[in-house]
């Protein structure tokens, strides 16, 4: 399918493969910039909501913290008050016939109230004692304690393990209840005061739910967010209003009580909850056990993101129809004058030598129509010759093959320069032109294109004498291959390309100018190594990775590694050829794998 649709658009015409890349060029960088902005916009969504839910939860739990001082600050006053206090020690018998005096110290203690009265709703304040005044009578306000004997709360304040009692209690101690409304209620101990263990009773607060529930919907901070209030126990004290019934099991995620312990800054993390993430809050309430839990659905975080995602989408489909137009119009205009010159080219192949084409721009297709023209000229000139070339063409061939220089004549001419200073006694030059003479005899070989290791080392040995005649002897050539190995074959030119990089490369770029290039062979399973190794500046490992892809005949490696070992791959096989070790510190190895033959002939590579 993909192949198919790669040979449609090569054939297609250049104006609409211009066409779609100028779409291309528009779409893709939109569609890249709505996915960055998208996961941009989504993390700094996730930070600002992160952020916004943290502060909100922090402010509302300092407000119910307020709250919650203000009930313990009501109770504490009240329990401690010199009138209640007093009218609560009053015998039974003080009553019996002060009937109105019963009454009388009823309202002292409910002014005690009023005037203690905190700055938020209470729904009724309450005393149990089983002092003369609730044995006498009962009111609403006033009841015994014996009707709290059997409640959990009333037994954790008479043991002393707590101060305050916080709990939700379906029994009333009165009827003022509305039947459609929550409580939670609040208790503690009223202690004589010449012995603070003893109790002369307990005080009991209750406030509507709606107290905790309209605090708590503050916090709901997102629409669909579920807030609850638990206590110590994770029981559910109240939830926000937004939350739902069915979110229940949201609690079953929440942090371990050991971890509920070092709740003091607050735990914000990222759960995911039937297969849906949820940015969940929990955060200790402050002067008492209870603690505040927030769920917050990612979809909600990510809600707005969506709307700007389809506001660009929206603008996107605007503007294609205003986009399309324009860039088939570029792509039509960009390509006119390459129709144009196509044209041309038609008449040209037909036989139509005398077109021009009108180039007044100096843009690349305008160098092409010059081009062109100035082609169309050469070739106008090329065919008025061709007939008297085709008439020299034998004759120049001839030439060719007469001109063409007779090896034996350098070998006779390179002896003939050797004579004439061995005649004279210049012994650097003789010397220089014998080592010439082998030098070429050996590259030559009779035509031959194998040759022998003995061979290939007298040729490199012959190029090193040159060398040194250059570089003041400062080439040092020790050669330690076994005299068994001289009889293997091997292609010729292997070694000189790889000896010359030794020295212009390696050895002339050190400081002294001087060197030694060793050479050995040796076994290797089945396969014939020869190894050179030089102690000039060395080769880069990133150069030894790179040097197999260079041309034949490069600035820096003169006959070609590449070439070498590209010879001795094709003539034995890939498990042969060349390989380089890498030096750390200086110096280069150069390692030729070969087969082991002695007696082998092969054409000319």
């Amino acid at each position: 399918m993909i192949k198919k649709l790669f040979s449609f658009y090569s054939d297609l015409n250049l104006r609409y493969k211009l066409f779609i890349q100028y779409l291309l060029l528009i779409s893709v960088p939109f569609i890249i910039f709505i996915l960055v902005n998208n996961y941009i916009a989504s993390k700094d969504l996730e930070k600002q909501a992160q952020y916004s839910s943290q502060q909100t939860f922090e402010q509302n739990r300092t407000l119910l913290e307020n709250k919650i001082d203000i009930i313990k600050t009501y109770l504490t006053v009240v329990s401690t008050n010199d009138t209640v206090l007093k009218i609560l020690k009053t015998k039974s018998e003080y009553y019996v016939n002060r009937m109105g005096f019963w009454g009388f110290d009823l309202s002292e203690i409910r002014k005690q109230f009023y005037n203690a009265k905190p700055s938020i709703e209470i729904a009724q304040t309450t005393i149990y004692t089983q002092e003369a005044i609730t044995t006498f009578n009962e009111s609403y306000d006033f009841l015994n304690t014996s009707r709290i004997f059997n409640t959990v709360w009333y037994s954790k304040l008479s043991s002393k393990t707590s101060i305050f009692e916080w709990f939700q209690d379906t029994s009333t101690p009165s009827d003022t209840y509305e039947s459609t409304t929550k409580y939670i209620s609040v208790a503690r101990g009223i202690a004589k005061l010449e012995n603070l263990d003893d109790f002369l009773g307990f005080i009991r607060l209750d406030v509507p739910e709606t107290l905790i529930t309209n605090i708590l919907d503050n916090v709901a901070f997102f629409k669909n967010s579920s807030v609850y209030l638990l206590n110590n126990k994770d029981e559910i004290l109240s939830k926000s209003s937004s939350t739902d019934s069915n979110n229940i099991h949201l609690l079953s995620n929440l942090p371990s009580q050991d971890l509920i312990s070092n709740l003091n800054t607050g735990i914000w993390k990222k759960h995911t909850i039937d297969g849906k993430d949820y940015l969940v809050g929990l955060q200790r309430v402050f002067g008492v056990d209870w603690h505040l839990v927030i769920f917050i659905p990612y979809a909600e975080i990510l809600a707005s993101q969506g709307k700007a995602i389809k506001q660009m989408l929206w603008i996107t489909l605007f503007i294609i129809p205003f986009t399309l137009p324009l860039a088939f119009f570029a792509a039509a205009s960009g390509t006119r004058r390459i129709r144009s010159l196509i044209s041309q080219m038609k008449s040209v192949k037909q036989g139509d030598f005398n077109v021009r084409i009108k180039h007044e721009s100096k843009d690349e297709i305008g160098e092409l129509s010059r081009n062109f023209n100035s082609m169309i000229t050469k070739v106008t000139q090329l065919l008025e010759e061709k007939y008297a070339l085709g008439q020299d063409v034998k004759s120049m061939e001839l030439k060719a093959l007469q001109a063409q220089i007779n090896p034996h004549f350098l070998y006779n001419t390179l002896d003939l320069i050797y004579w004439k200073a061995l005649r004279i006694k210049e012994e650097s030059i003789y010397e220089v032109v014998q080592a010439l003479s082998k030098f070429y005899k050996l590259s030559l070989s009779k035509g031959e294109d194998i040759v022998t290791i003995r061979n290939e080392l007298e040729h490199i040995q012959a190029y090193v004498d040159i060398q040194n005649a250059r570089f003041k002897n400062g080439i040092n050539l020790i050669i330690d291959v076994p005299d068994e190995f001289y009889a293997y074959k091997l292609p010729k030119i292997t070694l000189q390309p790889l000896i010359e990089n030794s020295i212009i490369h390696g050895i002339l770029e050190t400081e002294e100018e001087r060197g030694t290039i060793t050479i050995s062979g040796y076994m290797d399973e089945h396969k014939f190594i020869l190894e050179l190794k030089d102690d000039g500046v060395g080769i880069s490992e990133e150069k030894i990775n790179t040097i197999f892809k260079m041309n034949t005949v490069d600035a820096f490696h003169g006959y070609g590694v590449n070439n070498i070992n590209k010879r001795i791959k094709l003539l034995y096989g890939e498990e042969y050829g060349i390989s380089y070790g890498y030096n750390k510190k200086t110096g280069t190895t150069v390692l030729i794998t070969l087969p082991i033959q002695t007696n082998v002939t092969q054409s000319s590579i």
